[in-house]
């Protein structure tokens, strides 16, 4: 409880400090990461995120509608990002995410990160490496991504992307876990809000290590910076 508690409180100091905040929500047909199905149901995942004292804080939360009461709310995680700068052109950033599942029993999940992003052959690129704080801080979990986007329209922007995961090949046999892609539309419905669209579909890579039951996942956003 003191986790969630924190964790509102965090919303509560970008809402008050940051000089812009973004936020919103996602309308997902289920819940699913790094592959994993959480929620086989709709869900809403609401967001707020913004920069104090050069820190970027954010909080995100998972509903499952379907759910009622304190039930409802799954998981609630609080996220801190700081840019190391860069390196050859490239983006180095430091992460931190508290996991908090507040209809669970145990303490939730702590995790840092390490990303590096950047332009290549003019698709945005990025490759990150994950740790379990209680594990003694050891790699478990690697993700890459690459995409981009173009305008469809004056004001209709689309875009697509493919990420795919790499776990301990311990656990597995090859390492990669699963492959995603996605694909988008967004347009501004005032100054503020833009509204959006997307589909990914999921690509179960060793049944090993996952095991992938949601193959597909429709989003509709609305969000903005305030």
């Amino acid at each position: 409880m003191k986790k969630v508690i924190a964790t509102i409180m965090a919303a509560g100091l970008v809402a008050q400090v940051a000089s812009a905040v973004d936020a919103g929500v996602d309308f997902a047909s289920a819940y699913v990461f790094r592959g994993v199905t959480f929620n086989d149901g709709t869900v809403a995942q609401p967001y707020v995120e913004g920069e104090v004292l050069g820190v970027t804080v954010g909080t995100w939360a998972n509903i499952d509608i379907a759910n009622q009461g304190a039930e409802a709310v799954s998981e609630i995680d609080l996220y801190l990002g700081y840019g190391l700068g860069e390196v050859a052109g490239y983006a180095i950033d430091l992460g931190y995410c508290e996991y908090t599942y507040p209809g669970a029993d145990g303490n939730g999940e702590s995790e840092v990160s390490l990303a590096v992003s950047g332009d290549v052959l003019g698709y945005d690129a990025s490759i990150a490496a994950f740790a379990d704080v209680a594990a003694d801080g050891e790699i478990g979990y690697y993700e890459g991504s690459l995409g981009g986007g173009y305008d469809l329209t004056a004001d209709i922007a689309a875009s697509y992307g493919v990420t795919v995961g790499y776990t301990d090949p311990s656990e597995g046999d090859s390492g990669f876990s699963y492959a995603a892609i996605s694909f988008g539309v967004e347009k501004p419905v005032t100054d503020a809000l833009t509204a959006g669209v997307s589909l990914t579909l999921i690509e179960e890579l060793d049944s090993d290590l996952i095991e992938v039951d949601e193959d597909q996942v429709i989003v509709v956003s609305l969000g903005g910076s305030f």
